[in-house]
């Protein structure tokens, strides 16, 4: 269950180049503490295999089956490769076999930082844990001596980290149903069933705030805005639908806005008495207009009266202004919001001075985004530039090196090292890797000199 609560995979199936870290962090109240806490995830990759990816989260769930099938009864799992291909419902060929040590040897390489953020059930609170999720990781091949395919017995085997280990024995296991998450299609659809799940277990209906929910706990992008979390999650939250898990509604009920920027997200478990209340459901969701009114605490069937008696464009309009100035807890809608509500429609109040409709909240959105963007370019730009003049430079240093006779080499660091600062100078006496360290850093440095000095044209690169 401590591998519910976090995403320990990128949503996509590829990486940018040079990304090797995620964070995740979320609030809680924590009872054993009697207060509310900031839990914290990290998760690093190695430098040969990086972060593990949507498939990588497939296969540790796929070990995780295979330790279940085991009971759980010994750190060390044998296995086939071809057990594990199968479980997983992979096809069996040898860009998958191939895939799947890539994705093990992911996993070896992945260290994860949790702050605040293992719970320890024997001691029954949040702790710190820092570990690998698998310590070492056996794998036979058709050619390796230890093959021994008449034997029946598994010639491959992994280890899980220890921590981990104790938590699976301590008993913070819940059954998950293997075959339906294999079922599900979207990466977003897979990681909010293994979050729900979890979730579920204590209660059916759950509402969680857009961002943490999209950022934390499925791994979408933080660049994202609210809208754009809105779109993703969307994607996911709809085939849960299909596929019976989730119940069915509309946007209006689904997502609530409670001031400018911050939305709530509901999401409830389909079962069989929410089934009975289906159809009733369904009647308030064919009008999204009546479900806004609902949510804003408007009785159902003055809603539906209200939405008869005037004009859509005129209640959305009302509906911007009165959620405007809830946002600002303006005293006009403090003694009785919805009556306001009601009251604002029927007599077509004007929008108070300095209001912004949604409309122009999402234009001054899109130019803040796009403002943004700008300046991350003009960063990766400058960034760009400079890595661009510092290859230049080692370029040219590397090449007035090269043509130098060892005599004049060794001339040429003599005087470099006299000329240096005598912080430097100090150094060079001490020995080891610093010293040759503030050697080679004088050298370049007297080099870059003597180039700027005698042929400029070499500092561009175009030499």
């Amino acid at each position: 269950m401590n591998l519910a609560e976090f995403p320990l995979c990128a949503l996509s199936h590829r990486l940018p180049s040079g990304v090797k870290t995620l964070h995740f962090e979320d609030r809680i109240w924590d009872q054993s503490r009697n207060y509310n806490i900031t839990r914290h995830l990290t998760v690093t990759g190695s430098d040969a295999y990086g972060l593990p990816t949507a498939l990588d989260d497939e296969v540790l769930l796929g070990l995780v089956q295979l330790s279940r099938q085991h009971g759980f009864m010994d750190r060390k799992v044998p296995f086939t490769r071809y057990q594990l291909i199968r479980l997983l419902g992979w096809r069996d060929d040898t860009k998958t076999y191939d895939r799947l040590e890539e994705s093990l040897n992911r996993w070896t390489g992945v260290t994860l930082y949790y702050r605040n953020a293992w719970w320890d059930k024997q001691r029954k609170c949040w702790v710190d844990e820092k570990f690998h999720v698998i310590d070492n990781v056996w794998l036979c091949h058709r050619n390796d001596p230890r093959h021994d395919v008449g034997s029946g017995v598994p010639t491959s085997a992994f280890v899980w980290n220890e921590v981990l280990y104790r938590s699976f024995q301590a008993g913070n296991l819940k059954a998950l149903d293997f075959e339906f998450f294999k079922g599900l299609k979207s990466a977003v659809a897979k990681r909010l069933y293994r979050f729900l799940d979890k979730r579920f277990f204590r209660r059916h209906r759950w509402e969680f705030d857009l961002k943490e929910l999209g950022w934390n706990h499925v791994g979408l992008s933080r660049g994202y805005d609210a809208a754009s979390l809105k779109r993703k999650l969307r994607t996911g939250i709809l085939e849960l639908e299909q596929q019976g898990y989730l119940q069915p509604m509309g946007d209006s009920e689904r997502f609530r806005k409670v001031r400018s920027g911050q939305w709530q997200v509901l999401l409830s478990k389909r079962t069989p008495s929410s089934e009975n209340q289906m159809p009733s459901r369904r009647s308030k969701e064919r009008n999204p207009i009546v479900a806004a009114l609902i949510e804003r605490g408007v009785a159902l069937a003055v809603a539906e009266a209200t939405v008869r008696g005037h004009a859509p464009e005129k209640v959305r309009r009302q509906m911007g202004v009165f959620d405007w100035l809830v946002a600002r807890r303006d005293s006009k809608v403090s003694r009785n919001p919805p009556g306001f509500l009601l009251s604002a429609i029927q007599h077509d109040y004007a929008a108070p001075a300095g209001f912004i409709g949604p409309d122009e909240v999402a234009r001054i959105e899109r130019e803040h985004q796009e403002l943004r963007d700008q300046v991350e370019l003009r960063k990766q730009e400058r960034y760009q530039a400079e890595q661009d003049r510092d290859q230049n430079r080692h370029l040219a240093i590397k090449r007035f090196l090269d043509v130098l006779s060892p005599r004049e080499r060794d001339d040429l660091e003599q005087e470099a090292w006299r000329s240096a600062a005598p912080l430097k100078r100090s150094l060079f006496s001490r020995g080891g890797s610093l010293a040759e360290a503030a050697k080679q850093a004088a050298l370049e440095s007297h080099v870059w000199r003597l180039l700027n000095e005698s042929a400029p044209p070499v500092l561009d690169g175009s030499a």
